[in-house]
């Protein structure tokens, strides 16, 4: 430290004179205060959730305000519920993958992920020559190239893009607030230094985002608007050319015959009570962002690796030090449920994949038996039907006919799935709900 005396009156002899000290560098204190702790978590949670929401197009008549608060809604089920919000981006990322595929097998070479997030995403408008324009996702967009009645999409990957409002700056500032916290959650793991029941929710919750933003890395932030694609076609045409799989009338969009996948569990929920749900509009003009696509065997793995190990995250903190005793309790048998609660969604997806399927091997995620079925060709064409979603496909090709057996086992294996799952993801949201409350005591 630096010593200095300085008059106060430069211009007088007889000044008193006062001693002021001049500091170097001081380092902060070894200590953490509540607040250092409070705000290093919170905000941690706000960037990563924030960032890391990427919410499909908005509705034309959509005023700012409410997709503000569409967002800030989501970002609250992300806090509470990240394994949800992980599921609901895995799901995506699976349907664009599975675009890739189809496309490339249509020789449109231009087709990319980015391509398939922005049609599910509804960034796709179809206009007909006799009807409202209303929204095509991925699946049904390749149904509309391959029978000729639009051609390949022109759209660029950087003009899609262009339609993002998300900066690469606040990415990276998220990406290193959220590596910080995890980082020093390890050191000090590793130093025994003690450590906040707060810090380590946080952890996990950025843990599960930090997959989340992996998910939807291509998919457009804040997009508020789509492209048009005309036919010169008829909605009637197009129909009557699919032969009596589109003789039912559409729930959703005309094209629901393509893609029988509902836009959201919203209306799932609602048929598992049996009470009426229908579209505010027809045909759509938005799709809502709680769907749950189909999932394949990679993204099952990862997903079951993410969530497990989000939820056995709370598990670090079983021999913390608590006020209580009860607290202590709490806090272990919370731990226990959120992690069994997960294990037992996955036991639960996997008993549905074998009455789906009639095997094991390609849906099991830690085990791959063998064992061939007694009707094995049979379940192998119902297998791979189930990978590529091409019930529908295959019987449009062959002019509407498919195996009675197949449609009818399908069709109640997903009118049940599509009932249950929303039951199980809102149990799974309780329970973790129960673990933040205990988390913040």
């Amino acid at each position: 430290m630096n010593e200095t005396t300085l008059p106060l009156n430069g211009t007088s002899q007889n000044a008193t004179t006062a001693t002021v000290l001049v500091h170097g560098w001081v380092s902060g204190p070894d200590v953490r205060g509540s607040w250092d702790i409070i705000w290093s978590s919170f905000m941690a949670i706000f960037l990563c959730t924030w960032t890391a929401i990427c919410l499909n197009i908005p509705h034309p008549k959509d005023r700012t305000i409410h997709i503000l608060l569409r967002k800030t809604k989501w970002m609250f089920w992300a806090v509470i519920a990240p394994e949800i919000v992980l599921s609901i981006a895995m799901g995506q990322y699976a349907s664009a993958r599975r675009s890739v595929r189809r496309f490339k097998g249509l020789e449109c070479e231009g087709w990319t992920l980015r391509h398939g997030f922005f049609a599910d995403m509804g960034g796709f408008l179809l206009q007909p020559k006799d009807s409202t324009p209303f929204l095509v996702n991925s699946r049904q967009m390749a149904y509309l190239v391959e029978r000729e009645y639009i051609q390949c999409p022109t759209i660029t990957e950087e003009e899609i893009w262009d339609k993002s409002k998300a900066d690469s700056l606040s990415k990276l500032i998220t990406a290193a607030q959220a590596t910080w916290l995890l980082f020093q959650l390890g050191g000090r793991a590793v130093l025994k230094l003690p450590t906040t029941t707060l810090e380590l929710s946080a952890g996990a919750i950025v843990l599960c985002s930090f997959g989340t933003f992996i998910c939807w890395l291509h998919k457009p932030s804040d997009a508020k608007s789509g492209v048009t694609i005309t036919t010169r076609f008829t909605t009637a045409q197009i129909l009557l050319d699919a032969g009596p799989i589109a003789a039912q009338p559409y729930v959703h969009t005309p094209l629901d015959f393509v893609s029988r996948e509902s836009p959201t569990c919203g209306f799932n929920m609602m048929g598992f009570f049996n009470l009426r749900c229908d579209d505010p509009e027809r045909p759509l003009r938005r799709f809502p962002n709680d769907r749950f696509p189909d999932i394949a065997t990679f993204e099952k793995i990862a997903l079951f690796l993410i969530t497990t190990a989000y939820a056995a995250f709370h598990l670090i903190g079983w021999n913390f030090t608590f006020p209580s005793r009860v607290e202590t309790q709490l806090w272990r048998w919370s731990s226990v449920v959120v992690t069994g609660a997960t294990i037992f969604f996955w036991v639960f997806e996997t008993i549905a994949a074998r009455q789906r399927f009639g095997r094991w091997d390609k849906y099991l995620i830690w085990l791959r038996l063998k064992k061939k079925p007694a009707d094995q060709a049979t379940s192998t064409a119902t297998r791979q039907d189930s990978e590529t979603g091409s019930d529908v496909e295959r019987a449009l090709k062959t002019g509407g006919v498919v195996r009675q057996d197949t449609v009818l086992r399908m069709d109640a294996f997903e009118e049940e799935m599509k009932k249950a799952k929303p039951i199980v993801l809102s149990m799974m949201m309780v329970v973790h709900n129960i673990i933040n409350l205990v988390a913040l005591q």
